[in-house]
């Protein structure tokens, strides 16, 4: 019995040996399946291998390294920029242009105050106008109707009546009182009492006058006379001197009952006046040695021009009687020329800023004009 449980437990402890050198290379052949420390070092020995291409990834990095060397043309990027900074220094021109344009925008400063010309007084003016139309019964007992013409942007205070001449009216002069309006002056055109075949009275027609403009509020007053109305203005500066500004006659005539020579001496305002062809209709002038008589006088015939053409409008009747054959200018150029003349006339004496030396002084640019054609010329 001892002989056999010998037998059996060595036969045992041989079996279970074997055993362990079999699970031992079982567990060898293994890698990875168990954490003890034989199967941990079996990859540490490996590491260094896969690790050197780590190593080597340095290696295959200088591309990258060296990309900054590839990016230096992107930093000379700016080096090509640089014209973009010297663009300011092309533009300078441009800000210089300013400089060199100043010149020429003070050129036009200069230029209109020696080389515009004056305005065609013969066209109508920039203002526009409106009309009304009244009468006044004065201290005879006469009822004086007018049409006055106001503009809507005035350029003085001061205002122009019209009157007119033997067996006339207000409706001869509405074109022309119309006119003046449009250059910023009043104009009033009045039909006056006493100038018909049977009341001839150029006196009561200049006081009657003087009545209407105290009564329309006018305070400095040119008076422009045609025909006999031309006596009545000057009678009219005489009776009223401080309402009165200065006197203009159209072709103006002596009436036959006289008596202009005794107010004509006695005037002090400045006085002017534009006379047409001797004839039968002005009396061969008959107002002219009147005019004469008168201080600060400048006076111009128009040649060509009847005894209608300073009616503006004129009608059928005058131009029946006193029209006259026109050789040199047209009735229009003569009704222009005149129109143009009283227009200056009116603003010297209205309007203190205005410059009338073009058409009233001897040396005018207009007056020598008109006098080298030969349309007007000095009495």
């Amino acid at each position: 019995m001892k002989l056999n449980a010998f037998l059996f437990i060595s036969i045992l402890g041989c079996s279970t040996g074997i055993s362990g050198d079999a699970d031992k290379d079982s567990i060898g052949d293994t890698p990875g399946s168990v954490d003890d420390g034989s199967t941990d070092e079996t990859p540490d020995e490996e590491a260094p291998d896969e690790e050197t291409p780590d190593e080597e990834t340095p290696d295959e990095e200088i591309p990258d390294e060296e990309i900054p060397d590839e990016e230096t043309p992107d930093e000379e990027t700016p080096d090509e920029d640089t014209p973009d900074e010297e663009t300011p220094d092309e533009e300078t021109p441009d800000e210089e242009t300013p400089d060199e344009e100043t010149p020429d925008e003070e050129t036009p400063d200069e230029t209109p105050d020696e080389d515009t010309p004056p305005p065609d007084l013969s066209l109508a003016g920039p203002s526009s106008v409106y009309a009304t139309s009244g009468s006044l019964v004065v201290s005879d007992g006469c009822n004086v109707q007018y049409e006055r013409y106001t503009p809507y942007e005035p350029t003085t205070d001061g205002e122009v009546f019209f009157l007119h001449g033997f067996m006339r009216s207000k409706d001869e002069f509405t074109g022309i009182a119309e006119h003046l309006s449009s250059w910023g002056i009043a104009a009033t055109s009045v039909t006056m009492c006493h100038s018909s075949f049977i009341d001839v009275q150029p006196v009561q027609n200049a006081a009657d006058v003087v009545e209407l403009a105290d009564a329309l509020g006018a305070e400095d007053v040119v008076w422009v006379g045609h025909s006999n109305g031309g006596i009545s203005a000057l009678i009219a500066g005489n009776i009223a001197p401080d309402l009165t500004s200065a006197v203009l006659g159209l072709d103006p005539v002596e009436s036959t009952a006289g008596g202009g020579e005794a107010w004509a001496s006695t005037l002090s305002v400045p006085v002017a006046s534009l006379f047409g062809e001797s004839d039968s209709c002005n009396d061969s002038n008959s107002g002219l040695p009147i005019y004469e008589m008168t201080s600060a006088v400048d006076l111009l015939r128009v040649t060509e021009a009847d005894h209608c053409s300073f009616e503006a409008p004129t009608g059928w009747l005058c131009t029946l009687t006193c029209g006259r054959t026109k050789s040199m200018f047209t009735d229009s150029y003569i009704a222009s020329t005149i129109t143009e003349l009283t227009t200056a006339w009116a603003k010297l004496h209205l309007e203190p800023s205005f410059d009338a030396t073009p058409w009233w002084s001897e040396t005018g640019s207009v007056r020598q004009e008109l006098e080298d054609v030969g349309a007007i010329s000095s009495l």
